[in-house]
């Protein structure tokens, strides 16, 4: 009784420490973008650009303050008579060519580019996102093989150590299996590190500590329907936000000139004031009082300056945000095309590999192996056979990733993956 009384807090104790133990959260690509969407730390602070852009647009709306003018003057450093002037009065300038509405108008547009540069920061995140978490799989699917081929390995270097005790092979044909499976553990020790670096990388994005655990599951398909590719490559600038970013910078380069003509002409400037003017006169005038009410209005004339040179500097604006979005479309155009093109080759690669090549060497080799057991094969074959083999498997999963990149890729170019709306 004393024995398991002891032994029950020690349970207790390690079932704590397990339950405490941090589990990798089980996620897909696709539902790794939408956390890191949600909490990636670079697009939280660039989320904070759409408020800036509020902030200016809200500004821009707003007449300046009025200013409130007062004074004294009397003649104590003087004569001392008693006399004195006081003044007091207020000046209001008013915007006029429609100042305030076209400076609102330019900051409009400033308000949709802060939201088009998030959407596109989410764009160009979603596709690091995928990216990394297909390579993921496609690594987990390259330590699955070369496991499965040094479990073959191991059957073939056990069978062999035995024949070896009745001389049926030599020692250099054992060592030849042992070298094989040494060289596909030495493969796994360089895919697990690929593995940890990548782990790292998407931890990041997805605003974690770059060591929290990390599983990334799924399937890798090399499929893609043909004419949904085609379709959604010919609509790439529509959904490309960083485009429509660019339209909008001719649309505020536009605005900017219309501003800049309107600030050709400076706000008027229209006061009224009260002056009270106290004198003292000889007998029998004695102390006169004067009461005076103005109203006054300044108007800037544009002789020298007429804002001619901010006009001809947002002209130049518009002229180059034109030439840079035809440079963009043209850019869009061959991303678009390329990866498209770089897709189709892939998958005839894939297809070749997969019901031509693996599956012939998959055959020779079962069937060497066969031969080696019942004595008619040398080991020789066999292992030559297997390097064969497991040479052709990891150039496919070397294709299969570069698919996997080129189909992220593609996707990034065509904005086809679907994003979360922007938060302000």
């Amino acid at each position: 009784m004393l024995k398991q009384l002891s032994i029950y807090p020690m349970v207790m104790l390690a079932a704590f420490i397990a339950s405490a133990e941090p589990t990798a959260p089980n996620l897909t690509p696709e539902s790794a973008v939408a956390v890191a969407l949600e909490n990636n730390l670079d697009l939280v602070a660039g989320r904070l650009a759409i408020r800036q852009a509020e902030g200016r647009l809200k500004q821009a709306g707003l007449w300046s303050n009025p200013d409130w003018e007062t004074g004294y003057a009397p003649d104590t450093a003087f004569g001392n008579s008693g006399e004195y002037n006081f003044s007091t009065g207020f000046k209001q300038r008013f915007p006029i060519t429609g100042r305030l509405t076209k400076a609102k108008a330019v900051a409009r547009v400033d308000v949709a580019m802060a939201l088009a540069e998030v959407r596109n920061q989410e764009r160009l995140l979603a596709g690091e996102v995928l990216g990394l978490g297909r390579g993921l799989l496609v690594t987990q699917e390259k330590l699955k093989a070369d496991q499965g081929l040094k479990d073959t390995l191991q059957k073939i270097i056990e069978v062999s150590e035995k024949r070896l005790k009745v001389a049926e092979v030599s020692v250099a044909d054992v060592n030849l299996a042992k070298l094989e499976w040494q060289k596909l553990t030495l493969a796994q020790a360089g895919l697990l590190n690929q593995q940890e670096i990548a782990s790292t990388t998407l931890n990041r994005l997805l605003g974690r500590e770059p060591k929290t655990p990390l599983q990334i599951s799924g399937t890798v398909s090399a499929e893609f329907d043909t004419n949904t590719v085609a379709e959604i490559s010919q609509q790439a600038q529509a959904h490309r936000p960083d485009r429509q970013l660019a339209a909008l910078g001719i649309d505020r380069a536009a605005s900017e000139i219309k501003l800049a003509r309107a600030e050709k002409w400076e706000d008027w400037t229209v006061g009224f004031d009260y002056s009270r003017s106290v004198s003292k006169f000889d007998a029998p005038i004695g102390t006169k009082t004067d009461n005076f009410l103005g109203v006054g209005v300044s108007i800037p004339l544009p002789f020298w300056n007429q804002n001619q040179g901010r006009v001809s500097e947002a002209q130049t604006t518009q002229q180059r945000a034109v030439a840079e979005l035809d440079a963009l479309d043209l850019r869009i155009h061959a991303e678009t095309q390329t990866t498209e093109d770089q897709m189709r080759r892939l998958l005839g690669i894939l297809h070749q590999y997969r019901d031509e090549s693996i599956k012939l060497a998959d055959e020779n080799v079962v069937l060497l192996q066969k031969g080696y057991g019942d004595g008619l094969v040398n080991i020789t074959a066999v292992i030559q056979a297997q390097q064969q083999l497991t040479d052709l498997r990891q150039s496919y999963l070397e294709v299969l990733g570069g698919f996997e990149q080129a189909l992220t890729d593609w996707q990034t170019a065509t904005a086809s993956f679907p994003l979360n709306q922007s938060k302000k």
